[in-house]
This record gives structure tokens, sequence and C-alpha cells, in this order.
């Protein structure tokens, strides 16, 4: 069975990754859809993704530092 913790699930969504996460996705949507431009699609991607990258290992990061204390 899963718990689930809709205060731990609510405070992820609303942590700076998941905003850098829906932003990037709507830009690259917005421009893949609308403008039909596929090289400011990549460029978009490749904008975002060492951002958000970092974000992710930096919670890692944190994470394994609380675990030990």
């Amino acid at each position: 069975m899963i718990n689930i913790n809709l205060k731990q699930i609510g405070l992820q969504l609303c942590t700076c990754t998941w905003v850098e996460i829906l932003t990037g996705v709507g830009i690259t949507l917005y421009l893949l859809l609308v403008m039909h431009s596929h090289l400011l699609v990549v460029l978009t991607m490749g904008l975002f993704a060492p951002l958000i990258g970092f974000h992710f290992i930096i919670t890692r990061i944190s994470k394994k530092e609380e675990a030990r204390e």
C-alpha cells in the first residue's frame, strides 16, 4: 500500500524545480505548437536542462545530509 502524503506532494509542486519544469514545458510546447520552431525548442531544452538537473542534484545532496543527521 502506498502512503500518499498530500502536504508533501503540495510542497514538492511549489518548489523552484517544479516551477522551472512547468515553465520549460510550457515554453517548449508554445514554440513547438504555435511557432513551429524546432531550433528554438532544442535551444530552450538545452537551456533549461542544466538548470533543472542542478536543482535535482542539490535536492538529492540535501536529502542525504538530512538522513545522516
